[in-house]
């Protein structure tokens, strides 16, 4: 199916997981190299940085956020949670590119209703926030800002196909 706007986010590049398992690896090495005892100790310490370093590499494979806009419906897939949650855009207004967040270190988030917005996020800096015409504010993750509200403007002016042939 060809989407006006599809962009998928991967859970391993949140700059909050890499930089706890960054720690957590320089911790456990830190550990297996000064320890001066060659003992098994010592090894389970190298053992578990390698394993976190593997796991840190596999987490870049999983997806945490997909988002698709088709024709005038926005549809945001969490294969992590098994959700989806879909949204019409016709009449959507206030369509704004916003920082996603004052912190340095944001956590993946999918759905949060938190101070009467609806959030979705995994990693970056941007988002776009709209008003549905619901009343619904969502503040939606991206990488791409533009691109993204762009499609989002577009889809808010989409009046929808209507088959009038019998």
């Amino acid at each position: 199916m060809d989407f006006d706007f599809h962009e998928k986010q991967y859970l391993g590049y949140n700059r909050f997981g890499i930089i706890r398992r960054t720690v957590i690896v320089l911790f456990c090495l830190g550990i297996y190299y000064f320890n001066g005892e060659n003992g098994p100790d010592r090894n389970v310490f190298f053992l578990l940085a390698i394993v976190v370093l593997v796991l840190s590499m596999v987490s870049l494979l999983i997806k945490h956020l997909e988002t698709k806009i088709s024709g005038s419906k926005l549809t945001l897939l969490g294969p992590m949670t098994h959700k989806r949650v879909e949204l019409d855009l016709i009449g959507t207004k206030n369509i704004e590119i916003t920082p996603f967040s004052p912190f340095l270190l944001n956590r993946p988030i999918f759905n949060l209703h938190r101070k009467e917005t609806l959030r979705f996020f995994t990693h970056g800096k941007w988002s776009v926030e709209f008003t549905t015409s619901e009343g619904k504010v969502v503040r939606l993750g991206t990488q791409r800002p533009f691109v993204l509200k762009q499609a989002i403007e577009t889809a808010s002016s989409h009046s929808g196909s209507i088959d009038t042939t019998l």
